[in-house]
Protein backbone atom coordinates (compact mmCIF):
# COMPACT_ATOMS: atom_id res chain seq x y z
CA UNK A 1 0.00 0.00 0.00
CA UNK A 2 1.54 3.48 -0.93
CA UNK A 3 1.60 6.19 1.55
CA UNK A 4 0.18 8.64 -0.94
CA UNK A 5 -3.05 7.65 -2.38
CA UNK A 6 -4.75 7.43 -5.79
CA UNK A 7 -8.49 8.76 -6.66
CA UNK A 8 -9.52 7.41 -10.64
CA UNK A 9 -13.08 9.01 -11.89
CA UNK A 10 -14.63 6.99 -13.44
CA UNK A 11 -16.22 7.10 -17.17
CA UNK A 12 -16.90 5.92 -20.31
CA UNK A 13 -13.75 3.91 -20.53
CA UNK A 14 -13.73 2.65 -16.99
CA UNK A 15 -17.46 1.77 -16.20
CA UNK A 16 -17.23 -1.69 -16.27
CA UNK A 17 -16.60 -4.51 -13.74
CA UNK A 18 -13.33 -6.10 -14.88
CA UNK A 19 -11.79 -2.78 -15.64
CA UNK A 20 -12.81 -1.07 -11.67
CA UNK A 21 -11.50 -4.62 -10.26
CA UNK A 22 -7.89 -4.37 -12.02
CA UNK A 23 -7.74 -0.64 -11.36
CA UNK A 24 -8.64 -1.11 -7.98
CA UNK A 25 -6.08 -4.05 -7.63
CA UNK A 26 -3.35 -2.22 -9.07
CA UNK A 27 -3.68 0.24 -6.44
CA UNK A 28 -7.19 2.95 -6.64
CA UNK A 29 -7.99 3.38 -3.16
CA UNK A 30 -11.23 5.82 -4.17
CA UNK A 31 -13.42 6.28 -7.12
CA UNK A 32 -14.98 9.60 -7.95
CA UNK A 33 -18.38 10.55 -9.73
CA UNK A 34 -18.37 14.30 -11.92
CA UNK A 35 -22.01 15.14 -12.01
CA UNK A 36 -21.00 16.76 -15.08
CA UNK A 37 -21.91 14.12 -17.19
CA UNK A 38 -24.21 11.28 -17.17
CA UNK A 39 -27.49 10.57 -15.37
CA UNK A 40 -28.21 9.69 -11.98
CA UNK A 41 -29.39 6.45 -13.13
CA UNK A 42 -26.02 5.76 -13.88
CA UNK A 43 -24.76 6.69 -11.33
CA UNK A 44 -26.65 4.09 -9.56
CA UNK A 45 -24.76 1.55 -11.42
CA UNK A 46 -21.69 3.20 -11.13
CA UNK A 47 -21.73 3.05 -7.18
CA UNK A 48 -23.14 -0.37 -7.14
CA UNK A 49 -20.11 -1.67 -9.61
CA UNK A 50 -17.50 -0.02 -6.64
CA UNK A 51 -19.59 -1.25 -3.90
CA UNK A 52 -19.30 -4.93 -5.39
CA UNK A 53 -15.30 -4.57 -6.39
CA UNK A 54 -15.81 -3.41 -2.43
CA UNK A 55 -16.82 -6.56 -1.30
CA UNK A 56 -14.42 -8.49 -3.65
CA UNK A 57 -11.28 -7.35 -2.66
CA UNK A 58 -12.33 -6.94 1.01
CA UNK A 59 -10.53 -3.25 1.54
CA UNK A 60 -13.05 0.01 2.06
CA UNK A 61 -13.50 2.33 -0.82
CA UNK A 62 -14.96 5.57 -0.59
CA UNK A 63 -16.49 7.50 -3.54
CA UNK A 64 -16.38 11.39 -4.16
CA UNK A 65 -19.54 12.76 -5.55
CA UNK A 66 -17.97 15.76 -7.55
CA UNK A 67 -20.95 18.46 -7.78
CA UNK A 68 -21.10 20.50 -11.11
CA UNK A 69 -21.28 23.56 -9.54
CA UNK A 70 -21.90 27.06 -11.89
CA UNK A 71 -19.42 26.25 -14.27
CA UNK A 72 -20.27 27.60 -17.97
CA UNK A 73 -20.58 25.33 -20.53
CA UNK A 74 -21.54 25.51 -24.37
CA UNK A 75 -24.72 23.80 -25.33
CA UNK A 76 -24.99 20.92 -27.92
CA UNK A 77 -22.82 20.68 -31.36
CA UNK A 78 -21.89 18.20 -33.86
CA UNK A 79 -18.11 17.32 -32.88
CA UNK A 80 -15.43 19.84 -35.59
CA UNK A 81 -12.35 20.82 -35.98
CA UNK A 82 -11.35 24.66 -35.70
CA UNK A 83 -8.23 26.17 -37.25
CA UNK A 84 -6.17 29.03 -36.22
CA UNK A 85 -7.79 32.10 -37.54
CA UNK A 86 -10.99 30.81 -38.35
CA UNK A 87 -14.19 33.45 -37.46
CA UNK A 88 -16.92 31.68 -35.54
CA UNK A 89 -20.47 32.30 -34.17
CA UNK A 90 -21.03 32.17 -30.90
CA UNK A 91 -24.80 32.56 -30.23
CA UNK A 92 -27.48 32.51 -27.11
CA UNK A 93 -29.37 28.95 -27.34
CA UNK A 94 -28.83 25.63 -26.48
CA UNK A 95 -27.79 24.02 -30.28
CA UNK A 96 -25.07 25.10 -32.37
CA UNK A 97 -24.11 23.98 -35.88
CA UNK A 98 -20.02 23.67 -37.15
CA UNK A 99 -20.83 27.20 -37.80
CA UNK A 100 -22.16 28.45 -34.46
CA UNK A 101 -21.03 28.03 -30.49
CA UNK A 102 -24.17 28.02 -28.53
CA UNK A 103 -23.96 29.72 -25.44
CA UNK A 104 -26.84 28.54 -23.18
CA UNK A 105 -26.20 31.03 -20.44
CA UNK A 106 -27.56 34.45 -21.15
CA UNK A 107 -25.93 36.11 -18.55
CA UNK A 108 -22.48 34.71 -19.59
CA UNK A 109 -23.24 35.69 -22.98
CA UNK A 110 -24.39 39.68 -22.25
CA UNK A 111 -21.34 40.11 -20.36
CA UNK A 112 -18.75 39.35 -23.04
CA UNK A 113 -17.03 42.59 -24.41
CA UNK A 114 -14.56 43.24 -27.25
CA UNK A 115 -11.12 41.54 -26.38
CA UNK A 116 -12.08 38.75 -23.95
CA UNK A 117 -10.43 35.84 -24.00
CA UNK A 118 -12.45 32.54 -24.39
CA UNK A 119 -11.12 29.02 -22.95
CA UNK A 120 -12.55 25.97 -23.79
CA UNK A 121 -12.16 22.05 -22.71
CA UNK A 122 -10.43 23.23 -19.76
CA UNK A 123 -8.25 25.72 -22.09
CA UNK A 124 -7.02 23.47 -24.86
CA UNK A 125 -9.02 26.00 -27.63
CA UNK A 126 -8.37 29.83 -27.61
CA UNK A 127 -10.77 32.22 -28.72
CA UNK A 128 -11.02 35.86 -28.71
CA UNK A 129 -13.77 38.28 -29.18
CA UNK A 130 -13.77 40.72 -32.12
CA UNK A 131 -17.32 42.09 -31.98
CA UNK A 132 -20.87 41.89 -30.07
CA UNK A 133 -24.01 42.33 -30.93
CA UNK A 134 -27.57 41.73 -29.38
CA UNK A 135 -27.83 38.82 -31.58
CA UNK A 136 -24.59 37.10 -31.83
CA UNK A 137 -20.84 37.36 -30.91
CA UNK A 138 -18.00 37.49 -33.43
CA UNK A 139 -14.94 35.35 -32.60
CA UNK A 140 -11.29 34.36 -34.02
CA UNK A 141 -9.43 30.97 -32.98
CA UNK A 142 -6.09 31.12 -31.36
CA UNK A 143 -5.41 28.00 -31.63
CA UNK A 144 -6.43 24.74 -33.85
CA UNK A 145 -8.48 22.13 -31.68
CA UNK A 146 -11.64 20.18 -31.53
CA UNK A 147 -15.21 21.86 -30.82
CA UNK A 148 -17.39 19.42 -28.43
CA UNK A 149 -20.98 19.27 -26.75
CA UNK A 150 -20.89 20.59 -23.32
CA UNK A 151 -17.64 21.89 -23.19
CA UNK A 152 -16.38 23.96 -20.09
CA UNK A 153 -15.88 27.90 -21.16
CA UNK A 154 -14.00 29.87 -19.03
CA UNK A 155 -13.80 34.22 -19.60
CA UNK A 156 -9.90 34.29 -18.61
CA UNK A 157 -9.99 36.85 -16.07
CA UNK A 158 -13.79 37.14 -15.12
CA UNK A 159 -15.63 35.74 -12.73
CA UNK A 160 -19.52 35.58 -12.51
CA UNK A 161 -20.90 35.94 -9.08
CA UNK A 162 -23.61 33.28 -9.00
CA UNK A 163 -24.45 30.82 -6.33
CA UNK A 164 -22.19 28.10 -5.87
CA UNK A 165 -24.52 25.75 -5.41
CA UNK A 166 -27.51 25.12 -8.55
CA UNK A 167 -30.66 23.53 -8.47
CA UNK A 168 -29.03 20.71 -10.33
CA UNK A 169 -26.48 20.85 -7.47
CA UNK A 170 -29.18 20.58 -4.81
CA UNK A 171 -30.73 17.26 -6.30
CA UNK A 172 -27.49 15.69 -7.02
CA UNK A 173 -26.42 16.67 -2.93
CA UNK A 174 -29.61 14.42 -2.64
CA UNK A 175 -28.85 11.36 -4.77
CA UNK A 176 -25.37 11.71 -2.94
CA UNK A 177 -27.07 11.85 0.49
CA UNK A 178 -29.66 8.56 -0.69
CA UNK A 179 -26.99 6.53 -1.85
CA UNK A 180 -24.60 7.08 1.02
CA UNK A 181 -21.67 8.58 -0.85
CA UNK A 182 -18.79 9.77 1.43
CA UNK A 183 -17.19 12.43 0.09
CA UNK A 184 -19.02 15.71 -2.18
CA UNK A 185 -17.04 17.91 -3.71
CA UNK A 186 -17.67 21.46 -4.08
CA UNK A 187 -17.06 23.26 -7.67
CA UNK A 188 -16.17 27.01 -8.12
CA UNK A 189 -15.55 27.73 -4.22
CA UNK A 190 -15.03 31.48 -3.84
CA UNK A 191 -15.45 31.93 -0.08
CA UNK A 192 -15.65 29.58 3.38
CA UNK A 193 -19.65 30.48 2.91
CA UNK A 194 -20.07 28.34 -0.10
CA UNK A 195 -18.54 25.65 1.73
CA UNK A 196 -20.75 26.11 4.75
CA UNK A 197 -23.74 26.49 2.68
CA UNK A 198 -22.94 22.81 1.99
CA UNK A 199 -22.37 21.47 5.49
CA UNK A 200 -25.78 23.65 6.38
CA UNK A 201 -27.88 21.34 3.79
CA UNK A 202 -26.17 18.02 4.88
CA UNK A 203 -26.65 19.02 8.80
CA UNK A 204 -30.42 19.73 8.15
CA UNK A 205 -30.59 16.54 5.96
CA UNK A 206 -28.99 14.93 9.20
CA UNK A 207 -26.15 14.24 7.03
CA UNK A 208 -22.75 15.63 8.88
CA UNK A 209 -21.18 12.11 8.63
CA UNK A 210 -20.25 13.10 4.55
CA UNK A 211 -17.56 15.02 4.35
CA UNK A 212 -17.02 17.86 1.92
CA UNK A 213 -13.88 18.87 -0.16
CA UNK A 214 -13.57 22.02 -1.78
CA UNK A 215 -12.31 22.35 -4.69
CA UNK A 216 -9.38 25.17 -5.70
CA UNK A 217 -9.98 26.57 -8.75
CA UNK A 218 -10.47 30.16 -8.97
CA UNK A 219 -8.73 33.85 -8.17
CA UNK A 220 -11.80 33.95 -5.30
CA UNK A 221 -10.85 30.74 -4.09
CA UNK A 222 -6.91 31.26 -3.63
CA UNK A 223 -7.73 34.50 -2.05
CA UNK A 224 -9.60 33.32 0.25
CA UNK A 225 -8.10 30.21 0.87
CA UNK A 226 -7.15 30.33 4.85
CA UNK A 227 -10.83 31.07 5.60
CA UNK A 228 -11.49 28.01 2.94
CA UNK A 229 -9.56 25.76 4.42
CA UNK A 230 -10.54 26.08 8.12
CA UNK A 231 -14.34 25.18 7.33
CA UNK A 232 -13.52 22.61 4.26
CA UNK A 233 -13.09 18.70 5.87
CA UNK A 234 -10.31 18.30 2.35
CA UNK A 235 -8.64 20.96 -0.07
CA UNK A 236 -8.65 19.91 -3.68
CA UNK A 237 -6.20 21.31 -6.02
CA UNK A 238 -8.18 21.67 -9.35
CA UNK A 239 -5.12 22.82 -11.41
CA UNK A 240 -7.04 22.56 -14.84
CA UNK A 241 -9.47 25.17 -14.17
CA UNK A 242 -6.66 27.03 -12.07
CA UNK A 243 -4.36 27.49 -15.25
CA UNK A 244 -7.61 29.15 -16.99
CA UNK A 245 -7.67 31.88 -13.81
CA UNK A 246 -3.67 32.15 -13.49
CA UNK A 247 -1.00 32.20 -15.37
CA UNK A 248 0.88 29.02 -16.21
CA UNK A 249 4.18 29.72 -14.76
CA UNK A 250 2.24 30.47 -11.53
CA UNK A 251 0.60 27.70 -11.27
CA UNK A 252 3.44 25.14 -9.41
CA UNK A 253 4.17 28.32 -6.87
CA UNK A 254 0.30 28.04 -5.99
CA UNK A 255 -0.06 24.26 -6.23
CA UNK A 256 2.63 24.15 -3.28
CA UNK A 257 1.48 27.41 -1.35
CA UNK A 258 -1.71 25.75 -1.52
CA UNK A 259 -0.64 22.32 -0.19
CA UNK A 260 1.72 23.56 2.40
CA UNK A 261 -1.27 25.89 4.05
CA UNK A 262 -3.59 23.56 3.84
CA UNK A 263 -1.21 20.20 5.96
CA UNK A 264 -0.25 23.12 8.29
CA UNK A 265 -3.98 23.07 9.54
CA UNK A 266 -4.01 19.20 9.13
CA UNK A 267 -6.05 19.02 6.51
CA UNK A 268 -5.50 16.34 3.79
CA UNK A 269 -5.19 17.83 0.26
CA UNK A 270 -5.75 16.03 -2.85
CA UNK A 271 -3.66 17.38 -6.34
CA UNK A 272 -5.85 16.56 -9.58
CA UNK A 273 -5.50 17.24 -13.06
CA UNK A 274 -3.42 16.36 -16.53
CA UNK A 275 -1.29 14.40 -13.87
CA UNK A 276 -0.29 11.82 -16.84
CA UNK A 277 -2.04 13.57 -19.56
CA UNK A 278 -0.56 11.72 -22.31
CA UNK A 279 -2.02 8.38 -21.02
CA UNK A 280 -4.60 8.83 -22.61
CA UNK A 281 -3.59 8.44 -25.93
CA UNK A 282 0.13 7.04 -25.04
CA UNK A 283 0.61 3.82 -22.64
CA UNK A 284 4.10 5.61 -21.55
CA UNK A 285 3.93 9.16 -19.38
CA UNK A 286 6.25 11.81 -20.50
CA UNK A 287 9.39 11.88 -18.30
CA UNK A 288 8.09 15.71 -17.46
CA UNK A 289 4.75 13.90 -16.22
CA UNK A 290 6.75 11.38 -13.73
CA UNK A 291 8.62 14.59 -12.40
CA UNK A 292 5.17 16.57 -12.06
CA UNK A 293 3.66 13.40 -10.47
CA UNK A 294 6.90 13.34 -7.68
CA UNK A 295 7.35 16.91 -6.99
CA UNK A 296 3.53 16.42 -5.76
CA UNK A 297 4.67 13.28 -4.04
CA UNK A 298 7.70 15.01 -2.42
CA UNK A 299 5.68 18.23 -1.10
CA UNK A 300 3.01 15.50 1.00
CA UNK A 301 0.01 15.70 -0.80
CA UNK A 302 -2.49 12.89 0.62
CA UNK A 303 -3.72 11.74 -2.80
CA UNK A 304 -3.80 12.15 -6.73
CA UNK A 305 -6.72 12.31 -8.28
CA UNK A 306 -6.82 10.74 -12.32
CA UNK A 307 -9.63 12.56 -14.33
CA UNK A 308 -9.15 12.34 -18.54
CA UNK A 309 -6.51 9.18 -17.89
CA UNK A 310 -9.36 7.40 -16.65
CA UNK A 311 -12.61 8.83 -17.75
CA UNK A 312 -11.94 8.78 -21.50
CA UNK A 313 -8.48 7.78 -21.54
CA UNK A 314 -7.15 4.61 -24.04
CA UNK A 315 -5.25 3.07 -21.10
CA UNK A 316 -6.66 3.65 -17.97
CA UNK A 317 -5.38 0.52 -15.83
CA UNK A 318 -2.33 1.74 -17.58
CA UNK A 319 -2.24 5.12 -16.06
CA UNK A 320 -2.96 3.68 -12.39
CA UNK A 321 -0.33 1.42 -12.58
CA UNK A 322 2.37 4.28 -13.60
CA UNK A 323 1.00 6.56 -11.04
CA UNK A 324 1.18 3.74 -8.27
CA UNK A 325 4.39 3.33 -9.76
CA UNK A 326 6.37 6.56 -9.47
CA UNK A 327 4.78 7.07 -6.14
CA UNK A 328 6.52 3.50 -5.07
CA UNK A 329 9.66 5.21 -6.27
CA UNK A 330 9.56 8.33 -4.12
CA UNK A 331 7.05 7.56 -0.97
CA UNK A 332 9.74 8.01 1.35
CA UNK A 333 10.07 11.36 0.61
CA UNK A 334 6.64 12.24 1.39
CA UNK A 335 6.95 11.81 5.02
CA UNK A 336 7.11 16.03 5.24
CA UNK A 337 6.57 17.12 8.48
CA UNK A 338 4.47 20.48 8.03
CA UNK A 339 4.73 22.43 11.14
CA UNK A 340 1.18 22.76 12.82
CA UNK A 341 -1.03 25.68 12.93
CA UNK A 342 -3.52 26.10 15.26
CA UNK A 343 -2.55 22.77 17.38
CA UNK A 344 -5.50 20.91 19.71
CA UNK A 345 -4.32 19.16 22.63
CA UNK A 346 -5.69 16.45 20.10
CA UNK A 347 -3.34 17.07 17.85
CA UNK A 348 -0.38 17.43 20.27
CA UNK A 349 -1.13 13.76 21.83
CA UNK A 350 -1.27 12.47 17.79
CA UNK A 351 2.50 13.54 16.95
CA UNK A 352 3.65 12.80 20.36
CA UNK A 353 2.33 9.30 19.42
CA UNK A 354 4.10 9.63 15.94
CA UNK A 355 7.44 10.50 17.46
CA UNK A 356 7.05 8.06 20.06
CA UNK A 357 6.25 5.09 16.96
CA UNK A 358 9.30 6.26 15.00
CA UNK A 359 11.95 6.48 17.41
CA UNK A 360 10.48 2.61 19.03
CA UNK A 361 10.16 1.49 14.91
CA UNK A 362 6.54 0.72 16.54
CA UNK A 363 3.51 0.44 13.95
CA UNK A 364 0.80 1.98 14.95
CA UNK A 365 -2.65 1.19 15.13
CA UNK A 366 -5.63 3.74 15.55
CA UNK A 367 -9.18 2.75 16.94
CA UNK A 368 -11.47 5.64 15.92
CA UNK A 369 -15.26 6.40 16.04
CA UNK A 370 -15.19 9.44 13.75
CA UNK A 371 -12.50 8.39 12.21
CA UNK A 372 -10.65 12.13 13.66
CA UNK A 373 -7.82 9.75 15.51
CA UNK A 374 -6.71 8.68 12.25
CA UNK A 375 -7.01 12.32 10.98
CA UNK A 376 -4.54 13.29 13.08
CA UNK A 377 -2.03 11.09 12.88
CA UNK A 378 -1.69 10.59 9.22
CA UNK A 379 -1.35 14.25 9.42
CA UNK A 380 2.37 14.08 11.25
CA UNK A 381 3.19 12.10 8.81
CA UNK A 382 4.84 9.11 10.54
CA UNK A 383 7.36 6.93 9.11
CA UNK A 384 5.84 3.77 10.58
CA UNK A 385 3.24 2.26 9.38
CA UNK A 386 -0.11 3.52 10.32
CA UNK A 387 -3.21 0.64 10.89
CA UNK A 388 -6.26 2.42 11.69
CA UNK A 389 -10.03 0.62 12.69
CA UNK A 390 -12.65 2.59 12.35
CA UNK A 391 -15.68 1.05 14.09
CA UNK A 392 -17.93 1.48 11.26
CA UNK A 393 -17.33 1.35 7.35
CA UNK A 394 -18.33 4.44 6.30
CA UNK A 395 -15.50 6.08 8.35
CA UNK A 396 -13.39 3.42 7.49
CA UNK A 397 -13.43 4.27 3.46
CA UNK A 398 -13.38 7.99 4.38
CA UNK A 399 -10.09 7.91 6.33
CA UNK A 400 -8.68 4.95 3.16
CA UNK A 401 -7.56 8.48 1.16
CA UNK A 402 -5.84 9.56 3.85
CA UNK A 403 -1.81 9.81 3.67
CA UNK A 404 -0.39 6.46 5.23
CA UNK A 405 -3.44 4.90 6.66
CA UNK A 406 -4.39 1.48 6.23
CA UNK A 407 -8.07 1.53 7.09
CA UNK A 408 -10.28 -1.43 8.37
CA UNK A 409 -13.66 -1.72 9.68
CA UNK A 410 -14.72 -3.37 13.07
CA UNK A 411 -16.72 -2.93 15.28
CA UNK A 412 -16.56 -3.67 18.82
CA UNK A 413 -19.29 -3.97 20.91
CA UNK A 414 -17.47 -5.15 24.41
CA UNK A 415 -14.97 -2.25 25.07
CA UNK A 416 -13.22 -3.53 27.79
CA UNK A 417 -11.71 -5.78 25.70
CA UNK A 418 -10.86 -3.33 22.94
CA UNK A 419 -7.33 -3.93 22.72
CA UNK A 420 -7.91 -7.85 22.90
CA UNK A 421 -10.29 -7.69 20.01
CA UNK A 422 -8.45 -5.03 17.83
CA UNK A 423 -5.08 -7.36 18.50
CA UNK A 424 -6.60 -10.28 17.49
CA UNK A 425 -8.02 -8.70 14.30
CA UNK A 426 -5.15 -7.49 13.19
CA UNK A 427 -3.35 -10.56 13.68
CA UNK A 428 -6.01 -12.45 11.50
CA UNK A 429 -5.79 -9.53 8.58
CA UNK A 430 -1.56 -10.29 8.90
CA UNK A 431 -0.65 -6.72 9.76
CA UNK A 432 0.95 -7.47 13.20
CA UNK A 433 2.63 -10.76 13.90
CA UNK A 434 4.76 -12.00 16.91
CA UNK A 435 7.65 -9.56 17.85
CA UNK A 436 6.57 -6.18 16.62
CA UNK A 437 6.13 -3.07 18.85
CA UNK A 438 2.90 -1.49 18.86
CA UNK A 439 1.40 1.38 19.88
CA UNK A 440 -2.34 1.23 20.11
CA UNK A 441 -4.33 4.50 20.45
CA UNK A 442 -7.98 4.85 20.67
CA UNK A 443 -10.58 7.66 20.83
CA UNK A 444 -13.17 6.40 22.91
CA UNK A 445 -15.39 9.42 22.26
CA UNK A 446 -16.51 10.68 19.25
CA UNK A 447 -14.14 13.05 18.04
CA UNK A 448 -11.06 12.49 20.22
CA UNK A 449 -7.74 10.81 20.83
CA UNK A 450 -7.52 10.07 24.58
CA UNK A 451 -5.87 6.86 25.31
CA UNK A 452 -2.72 4.91 24.07
CA UNK A 453 -0.90 1.83 25.29
CA UNK A 454 2.53 0.10 24.03
CA UNK A 455 2.68 -3.58 23.42
CA UNK A 456 5.38 -6.20 22.17
CA UNK A 457 3.66 -9.01 20.18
Amino acid sequence: MGKVKIIASIGPSSSDIHVLLRMAREGVDGFRLNFSHGTHEEKKREISLIREVESRLGKPIPIIGDLSGPSIRIGEVPVYEVKRGQKLKIIPALKGDRNTIPLPSIDVFNALEEEDILLLSDGKIALRVEEVTLNHISAIALNDGVIKSRASIVVKGKEFHTSALTEKDLKDIEFCINNDIEYIALSYVRSADDVRALKDILGEKGREDIRVIAKIETKSAVSNLDQIVEEADVILIARGDLGMHFPLEEIPKLQKEITMKSLSRGKPVIVATQLLESVVYNPTPTRSEIVDVMTAVCDGVDALLLTDETTVGKYPIEAVRWLKRIIEAYEDRSCVKIPGVNETIYDKFAKGITLLAESMNAKIIAYTRSGNTARRLSRYRPATPLIAVASNIKVARQISILWGVKAYSKKVDNLGNIWDTIRDFLKQKGEIAYGDIVIMTIGLRKGTTDLVRIEMI
